[in-house]
Order: structure tokens, then C-alpha cells, then sequence
């Protein structure tokens, strides 16, 4: 194996683990979590809240209502059961009748304005949580085959790993320096040769530089981009 040829096995093991950490990154970040998701349980949260506001209210309202009732039915049966005779109390208590009639009317229509609200928000919170198990569920299929495929992945990276030790021992610490300085301003660092050109800068290379990048006995760079040439 020529130099070159050893340089360039070193780049292409850097290319597999780069890419293998970029599609992990990827599938990691879709099995954390997921926007609309996230906002599908705050509105069903929200929903839930809302609904349970309500129906709180609404009970208030029908246990003013039904003590209102009891009130009302009570003096109403004193009124006209013959137990009350003087003149002045039974205006009194007629007026109190009246009142309380007219609260007891004005509380039923907040019942039946609230059992409204409540059969509304009961359905929103219906509707937001069925969304959410609709995703859930669309998540834990769509993430059983993401997890299998991260396994996957992750036993390539040590495979991918072992080959970049070994491509790089098969270089001199001058050599594997010289591919690190190329490497942090150019990718790829390893190029071959187009035609006459460099395949890096596309600039044309000399009969000299063309003769012992084929001639392989020691790593040539491009005199124009610095790359390192393979034929």
C-alpha cells in the first residue's frame, strides 16, 4: 500500500464515523422528543384544566341551586300551610318568596349555561387527548425500527472505529500530523487526480507532481490547495 493509498484509508474511515455520528445525532434527537408532541400535551393539559373549571363551577352552581330550592319549597309551605297568621310576616315572607325566586331563576340559567360550557370543554379535552394518543401511538411505531436502527448504527461506529486505528497506525506520527493539519482546512483532505488537475482545487499539477503521486513512494500535496494527492 502506498503512502497516499494509506492516508486515503484514514479519510475514508473519518468519513464513515462522521457519518455514522451525524445520522445517530439525528434518530437520538427524534427519540428525545418532538415538537408537536410536546404541544399536542400542552393543549390537551390546558384542555383538561379548562374542563375541570368548569365543571367545578357547575357544581357549585347546582348545590346553590338545589339549596335555593330547598329554601324556596320551604317557605313556600309555610306560606300557605296555616302556621303563620299575622298579616305583616306573611308580607315578608311573601317578598322573601319573590326574591329568592327570582335568584333561584337567575341560578338556573347559570346551570344551564355551564352544563353548556362544560359538555364544550369536556369534548375539547376529549378531542386533545385523543390527539395525543394518536401521536403516541404513531411514535411507538415510528420508534421501534428508530431504536433498531440506532443499535445498528452504533455497533458500525466501533467497527468504523477499530478501522480508523488501524489506518492510522499504518502511518508515521509525521505522516498522521500532516493529514490532521490538511484535514482542519479542507474536506476532503485526500484527493485524486482529475485528468492533469488537482481533483481538490481543480488547478493543473506539473509533469513532476503527476509522475510521483503515480510513482506512490511518498505522500505528494497539491502545490496550489496544500490537499494530499492520490492518483
Amino acid at each position: 500500500m502506498t503512502r497516499a493509498a494509506a492516508v486515503l484509508r484514514l479519510q475514508e474511515a473519518d468519513d464513515t464515523l462522521a457519518s455514522l455520528s451525524s445520522e445517530i445525532k439525528a434518530l437520538q434527537s427524534l427519540l428525545r422528543g418532538e415538537p408537536e408532541l410536546d404541544s399536542r400535551r400542552s393543549r390537551a393539559r390546558d384542555a383538561g384544566a379548562a374542563r375541570d373549571d368548569v365543571a367545578g363551577r357547575l357544581a357549585g352552581a347546582e348545590q346553590q341551586l338545589a339549596s335555593l330550592e330547598k329554601r324556596v319549597a320551604s317557605l313556600d309551605r309555610r306560606l300557605y300551610d296555616g302556621s303563620v297568621r299575622n298579616p305583616a310576616e306573611l308580607m315578608e315572607m311573601q317578598r322573601e318568596l319573590e326574591v329568592l325566586r327570582g335568584q333561584r331563576g337567575d341560578v338556573e340559567e347559570q346551570v344551564l349555561e355551564l352544563i353548556e360550557s362544560a359538555e364544550g370543554a369536556e369534548a375539547e379535552a376529549a378531542a386533545a387527548d385523543a390527539a395525543v394518543t394518536d401521536l403516541e401511538a404513531s411514535r411507538t411505531r415510528e420508534d421501534a425500527p428508530r431504536k433498531a436502527r440506532l443499535r445498528e448504527l452504533q455497533a458500525h461506529v466501533a467497527d468504523a472505529r477499530t478501522a480508523r486505528e488501524s489506518a492510522l497506525a499504518a502511518l508515521s506520527p509525521t505522516e498522521q500530523a500532516l493529514y490532521a493539519r490538511v484535514a482542519a482546512h479542507h474536506h476532503p483532505a485526500v484527493v485524486s487526480i482529475k485528468g492533469d488537475a488537482c481533483g481538490g482545487c481543480h488547478l493543473p499539477l506539473s509533469n513532476e507532481e503527476r509522475r510521483e503521486v503515480r510513482a506512490g513512494d511518498r505522500i505528494v500535496q497539491c502545490s496550489n490547495c496544500d490537499r494530499i494527492l492520490v492518483p
